[in-house]
């Protein structure tokens, strides 16, 4: 059996802004930044023997900061299907934006927000198909039972929904905040466990 811990990137500047950000290579916020010592301190009891990130500035940067809490140390990876989904012309841009630029792309991503795509982007889909094969491949490694990934909310998402073998479209219904952690437990021969989801205690100590 193998703990997953998903995690999600601290905040940044335009996570504050309400700007989709998808590959946009953005740093954390000062705010950001404090999250993610309140994730060092978290981690300094779990022991992990693999984190995975995302190669985007704002999720390296939180893996880096939450490994420096472990008194173990793991081995900190980069890879890049762990990318939020691209959102194409979008990034950059606040939904008002988007809905003055692109109305037509916009109505018919929200009519499916699973296999739609923003305009020269990807869907949801996608960016949960390459995550899920990156996990997948980290997580069969000899001797990883204790996994970090870190990586983005959009991907976090549709990971989730793909690893518990639910429908996609439940994204609407899921809330991962930044420098939340979310446990999953997968099993060999068995369906995967969650066993909880967007927690932000140590946010509030």
């Amino acid at each position: 059996m193998t703990t997953l811990y998903l995690i999600r990137h601290a905040e940044t500047d335009w996570n504050r802004a309400g700007m989709f950000q998808g590959h946009a290579d953005t740093d954390l916020s000062e705010r950001g930044r404090g999250q993610v010592r309140a994730l060092a301190r978290r981690f300094a009891d779990i022991p992990l023997d693999l984190v995975v990130s995302s190669d985007l500035r704002r999720a390296r940067e939180t893996a880096t900061g939450l490994m420096q809490g472990c008194r173990t140390a793991p081995s900190l990876e980069v890879d890049p299907r762990l990318r939020e989904m691209a959102f194409g012309a979008w990034e950059g841009l606040r939904l008002d934006d988007i809905r003055r630029l692109y109305p037509a792309d916009l109505a018919a991503y929200r009519a499916d927000p699973v296999d739609g795509r923003p305009t020269g982007g990807e869907s949801f889909r996608d960016a949960g198909q390459r995550a899920l094969a990156a996990v997948t491949e980290h997580a069969a490694r000899p001797g990883v039972r204790r996994l970090a990934v870190v990586s983005h909310g959009g991907t976090l998402k549709a990971l989730l929904c793909l690893l518990l073998g639910v429908p996609l479209g439940l994204r609407r219904q899921l809330l991962i905040d930044n420098a939340s952690v979310t446990a999953v437990e997968l099993r060999e021969g068995q369906p995967a466990l969650l066993r909880y989801l967007n927690d932000t205690c140590h946010l509030r100590s």
